[in-house]
């Protein structure tokens, strides 16, 4: 074995959108584009999202009751699958299975991602997508040059050496990180420690503006009923436009998109008497995909608080266990000899913060997944009212491939 902790942090951030506040626009956007999918890619987007929905059930026993809460499926699912490259036997196994992945051939999985990496970036003129890699590597630490090559060829990841005890290192780092995010998220590390030897970093920036513009003269105060049940008063956007709107016994939903539509915001608001967390705990690729299909357009009266919060997920690991992952974080069964041949390494420590501001504008987010690797030492007719006056959930997607990229629940928009 040899004497290295491998930290491999793993950092993908997500969204901001972004627009003038006018009552109506005076272009029509452009049409939504349909993006083309081979089999694998539709596979490897529906698998995220599976992972997703069940990394947001999974998290809720963990979650302190009335916290707003807020993943990245696609950010952790990236995070793993670049961590994944690395892993072999028993641990290359459990990984891919947590992911949804089993059966299908490397190749494929890391295609796919490639192709939504490049796909996303132009999507729409209007909206910036941007989805930058790197791997930043101790330039005493042996990395094999296959681990390195297949992260450069399907992630696009840029490698650069560093002298980790030059403090110096710290602020390329953070540097890298605030401009491919446009300073949403100024540093990811605050120092080097002795141990670590590498760091993965995924970063996306999305900045667009709503289809439908919020007038700023129409945000007024207004009730929101907290789940204890006091009430409290919130900024609330309204306006009155055509929205896809779908509704069920248990939950009201409508799609806001961003400029020409493939980029999109969908709220699901409980009914009075569930909750998110009950919403949440029906989750599943097929519900989704149900849902999804069941959207028309309405003539909706739409009252939305505006929000803004961070989040730090502090039980990762706990919550990847329970998902199947165990072995990974287990540093004598885990094998990561696919980033070190001497082997030893282990997942030591996952993180996962987010953070987002819907408003008038639009929306800005952002997600940063860590990865630790460590060595052992051993349909309605009429006008639709949709009051967002309560806890509710929302999904931040990419709609002709259906990828997910946030799901998050504000049970207070004030925190």
């Amino acid at each position: 074995m040899k004497p290295y902790m491998m930290f491999l942090p793993v950092m993908l951030l997500l969204i901001m959108a972004c627009n003038k506040s006018e009552p109506a626009k005076s272009v029509k956007p452009a049409e939504m584009k349909q993006i083309p999918l081979t089999f694998s890619q539709k596979s490897v987007i529906s698998e995220s999202n599976a992972f997703g929905f069940a990394f947001y059930k999974a998290m809720q026993p963990f979650a302190p009751a009335g916290q707003n809460l807020m993943v990245s499926p696609l950010s952790i699912s990236m995070a793993l699958g670049m961590t994944r490259n690395g892993a072999a036997g028993s641990t290359l196994d459990s990984m891919t299975g947590t992911l949804g992945y089993t059966g299908m051939a490397d190749t494929a999985i890391n295609g796919s991602c490639r192709y939504l990496l490049n796909t996303f970036t132009g999507l729409d003129p209007l909206v910036t997508v941007t989805i930058a890699n790197s791997i930043w590597y101790r330039n005493t630490f042996p990395v094999l040059p296959s681990f390195v090559a297949v992260n450069r060829d399907y992630f696009s990841a840029s490698v650069t050496p560093l002298d980790f005890t030059d403090p110096a290192s710290v602020t390329t780092i953070n540097d890298w990180v605030s401009g491919k995010t446009s300073h949403l998220i100024p540093q990811i590390i605050q120092s080097i420690p002795s141990e670590m030897v590498m760091y993965l970093i995924n970063a996306v920036y999305f900045k667009g503006s709503w289809r439908s513009k919020f007038d700023k003269s129409s945000t007024l105060p207004k009730p929101f009923t907290l789940a204890g049940g006091s009430v409290i008063q919130v900024p609330a956007m309204r306006q009155q436009s055509h929205f896809n709107y779908f509704q069920t016994s248990g939950f009201q939903a409508v799609e806001l998109p961003y400029n020409q539509g493939n980029y999109n915001m969908i709220i699901l608001l409980p009914a009075i008497g569930s909750s998110p967390s009950l919403l949440a705990a029906q989750l599943t690729k097929e519900k989704w995909e149900q849902w999804s299909q069941n959207f028309s357009s309405s003539d909706v009266m739409l009252q939305l608080p505006k929000f803004a919060y961070e989040y730090d997920e502090v039980s990762m690991v706990r919550i990847l266990t329970a998902m199947g992952m165990g072995i990974a974080f287990d540093n004598l069964r885990a094998d990561f000899t696919r980033i070190n041949a001497g082997g030893g390494l282990y997942i030591s420590e996952v993180k996962h913060k987010t953070a987002i501001k819907t408003d008038e504008e639009g929306t800005a987010a952002a997600a940063v997944t860590s990865v630790g690797v460590g060595v052992t030492s051993t349909g309605p007719g009429s006008t639709v009212d949709f009051t967002v006056d309560r806890p509710f959930l929302y999904f931040i997607s990419e709609k002709s491939t259906g990828t997910i990229l946030f799901i998050g629940s504000v049970m207070n928009p004030l925190n």
